[in-house]
């Protein structure tokens, strides 16, 4: 049997940090090493550790003198195990009592069913909890990639809602240089794009841990995360970037539209706009019409993307990306009571809809700067997020 250990990186937990350890305790498929890496705490986590390490010899504490962050904490975690594969978890989250024994169970099956093993990372659903433990949201949308897939699923969005219940190989995570710690915000994504490039990724379709949310937890900020996210998709090329896009097993017309959506975030407008002008009928294709629609916004041809989002609507009449954006424009033609009939859909359909919330809120003069678009199709469940 392989050999697991849990890495827990942990700061100014004292309120959630032994629940956490415990539900690890408790797991029907025993982890062989539970690693505890605080950066520089100033609350009593360690006192707590300390007082559960001499309990359970299976807990080991590590402490760093100053704050260096969650990525490099997990980083000392990996190289101070010795296990062959790593289970990570923050330090507010709970591990359902059957985690390890399903995500192992689940891993084995998986590359028992192909010739050559292809999978070294699998990853279950979450469930939101609140400060109490309530249940408060589900989130479900992981998906599982091939290896010569995963990277150009990847690329386009990140499935993997959380490092909290990843198993993952450790000569993999060592191999690839495990978390960047220049990334504060995205390094989770960075790192599970580098795997990817060695590794299919693995999704079992249960809920098997529990994220927190509470007043302690790193807000993110979505300005941040967009910076951080624009580093990392600049660190491939475009070549790399269309090729790992085309190796995907869907039409022509879907890897084109993938790859403009990544060439508009990359503020390679043009450029996009002149692939996606080269597809023929597209005028019933509804990422098409919303990558146009995007496109004419960024060039503030407000008609003609008034134009593309309506049609958007018109297949797929609860795309909120499309109606938020309608409501925009028409709070800027000063269209206000349609405007706010498009975005209160937006808000019904998506209730943590930021951009539409921010523009049902703000008063007159609506203008280009005031008002908020939205530049991709939204998740089916959104996450809260700050908005400095």
């Amino acid at each position: 049997m392989a050999t697991i250990c849990a890495v827990v990186p942990t700061f100014n937990s004292e309120l959630y940090i032994e629940q956490t350890i415990n539900s690890l305790l408790n797991q029907t498929r025993p982890l062989d090493k539970i690693i505890i890496v605080d950066d520089c705490s100033q609350d009593s986590t360690v006192q707590v550790v300390n007082k559960m390490i001499k309990k359970n010899k299976k807990l080991k504490l590590i402490q760093f003198e100053g704050n260096f962050g969650a990525a490099h904490a997990r980083n000392v975690g990996v190289e101070q195990s010795n296990c062959e594969w790593i289970l990570f978890m923050d330090s507010d989250d709970i591990a359902h009592p059957t985690l390890v024994e399903e995500l192992e169970t689940y891993l084995d099956d998986l590359n028992k069913k192909i010739n050559e093993k292809e999978y070294f990372l699998v990853h279950p659903n979450y469930r939101h909890i609140d400060e109490n433990g309530v249940v408060v949201d589900e989130l479900q949308f992981g998906r599982q990639y091939k290896k010569e897939e995963a990277l150009g699923f990847l690329l386009l969005r990140n499935t993997i809602a959380t490092s909290s219940g990843v198993l993952v190989s450790r000569e993999l995570f060592q191999r690839v240089g495990g978390f960047n710690t220049n990334y504060r915000y995205s390094e989770d994504w960075d790192l599970w794009l580098r795997i990817s490039e060695h590794s299919g990724i693995a999704h079992l379709n249960k809920y098997l841990v529990d994220v927190r949310r509470h007043s302690n937890n790193l807000s993110a900020s979505l300005s941040k995360m967009h910076e951080h996210e624009m580093k990392v998709l600049s660190s491939y090329s475009l070549e790399k970037i269309r090729e790992a896009i085309f190796r995907r097993s869907l039409s022509y017309s879907q890897n084109i539209c993938d790859y403009v959506s990544l060439l508009f975030r990359l503020e390679k407008w043009q450029e996009g706009y002149r692939i996606l002008i080269k597809l023929e009928d597209d005028k019933d294709n509804e990422m098409v019409l919303f990558l146009k629609g995007i496109y004419f916004l960024k060039t503030k041809d407000l008609l003609e993307a008034e134009h593309s989002f309506i049609n958007v609507i018109n297949i797929s009449p609860n795309d909120g990306a499309s109606l938020n954006n309608l409501g925009a424009i028409n709070l800027i033609k000063g269209r206000v009571e349609e405007g706010k009939r498009f975005l209160l859909e937006a808000v019904e359909l998506y209730p943590n809809y930021i951009d539409a919330n921010y523009n049902l809120q703000i008063k007159a003069p609506y203008t280009w700067e005031s008002v908020r678009f939205t530049w991709r199709k939204l998740r089916s469940k959104l996450i809260s997020y700050s908005q400095q």
